[in-house]
């Protein structure tokens, strides 16, 4: 049976598998499983297809700590060196910290989407 979109969101935001719900889907950090353990839905798609991520990344990078670091630098508060050692050190943080959540971010937009793909998928 096919999940809602809300069953789709909540998933999502916890990590878990769209059509399941089970958790386990990170082989590691940096990497997903290629399929679902429990219901074999198959989350290895196409290369360049997690390079989603990298758009997701390089905005948030943008809004959380480049534009507050280029502030601190315009109101004298900080020191050009500084703040270009910030901006680079905290968007190279934030973005490996916030990698398996833009993961998830990007699966659930995608099963949002095509939510056929679920049913397709090896049971």
């Amino acid at each position: 049976m096919r999940p809602s979109s809300g069953e789709i969101i909540s998933r999502g935001l916890t990590g878990a598998c769209p059509k399941c719900g089970r958790r386990g889907l990170f082989r590691h950090w940096f990497r997903l499983q290629d399929a679902c353990t429990h219901c074999g839905l198959k989350l290895g798609k196409e290369d360049g297809f997690y390079l989603g991520t990298t758009s997701i990344g390089y905005v948030l990078a943008i809004l959380i700590v480049l534009i507050p670091v280029c502030v601190l630098v315009a109101l004298d508060w900080i020191g050009v060196w500084t703040g270009v050692a910030i901006g680079i050190l905290g968007s190279l943080f934030l973005v490996a910290a916030m990698y398996p959540i833009m993961l998830c971010a990007l699966i659930t937009v995608y099963y949002l989407c095509k939510p056929q793909e679920l049913d397709d998928s090896a049971e």
